[in-house]
């Protein structure tokens, strides 16, 4: 990757050096040695509504800063745009992670120092106060050589508290700038997963839907009812055959049977409506 890399600023460099050589001697002639004999003229600008005339404008607005790579290297720079590798998505999010990782235990590191060097500082001062109050208390005695010999251990504790405070003030930028950084990290960690669990849902609904579209709407499943009718239509035409077969069959022993009951059952309907007519009062 590195020697195409270098080949490619290379090419690039190479491209601005023929642009300045177009530039210097003229839009429509090569260098000597250039492998391009013709370089493409410029196109015509114009600011003003009425029609662009043929009159050629001046060589500082004709050669715009577009024009620095030629249509072969612009086609080239864009082959090789394609054939670089993709990133994927999860590698981002895993790399947001481990960085995400990183920062929250570099900033716990540098919050154990902090507070380590606040509880030293403290006691420095505390070192100090106590020296001042020797100092006042040889001073209320008489002793101003004790008392001196006081002030002046309290002065050497001076620079070690001045020093902590200067590093304990840096450290503190540098815990906000941790603290700072973690949290836009997480809320952009959060919103790539988010958008990526989105979408690979999205993606499997639109699958599904297109597979269940496909089942309710394609041709398969027009196909298939089709073939359903078919066979529906030989099904009743097989039913409508049997039904006339028994018709036309001996009914046998069970059919005379079916005979005797359906007259018997006539016959009873028929007794009952003599027997109700009978019964009718005369008008």
């Amino acid at each position: 990757m590195g020697f195409l890399f270098l080949i490619f600023w290379l090419w690039v460099v190479i491209a601005g050096f023929k642009s300045v050589g177009r530039r210097l001697f003229g839009g429509y002639h090569g260098w000597a040695g250039d492998s391009v004999t013709e370089v493409y003229p410029a196109r015509q600008f114009s600011y003003s509504p009425t029609p662009v005339s043929n009159q050629p404008l001046s060589r500082e607005l004709v050669h715009a800063p577009a024009d620095i790579w030629s249509p072969e290297e612009r086609r080239g720079f864009g082959r090789k745009l394609a054939a670089a590798p993709r990133v994927s998505t999860d590698a981002v999010v895993s790399e947001m992670e481990r960085e995400l990782r990183k920062l929250i235990r570099n900033g716990a590191e540098v919050e154990r120092n902090l507070l380590k060097w606040r509880g030293e500082l403290h006691r420095i001062e505390l070192a100090q106060a106590d020296w001042h109050n020797r100092a006042g208390l040889a001073v209320d005695k008489g002793r101003d050589a004790l008392a001196r010999a006081a002030l002046e251990q309290r002065e050497k504790l001076g620079p070690r508290a001045d020093g902590l405070r200067a590093d304990i003030a840096r450290m503190e930028q540098l815990l906000a700038g941790y603290q700072r950084d973690t949290m836009v990290l997480e809320a952009k960690l959060s919103e790539s997963i988010r958008r990526q669990v989105l979408a690979q849902s999205r993606l499997e609904s639109a699958e599904h839907s297109v597979r269940a579209r496909e089942l309710v709407f394609g041709e398969r499943t027009a196909a298939a009812l089709s073939d359903l009718e078919q066979v529906e239509r030989a099904a009743d035409y097989a039913e409508g055959q049997a039904e006339a077969l028994a018709m036309g069959a001996d009914p046998g022993l069970a059919g005379e049977f079916a005979a005797l009951e359906h007259q018997d059952r006539l016959d009873r309907e028929l007794a009952d409506l003599k027997l109700q007519r009978q019964q009718r009062p005369a008008a």
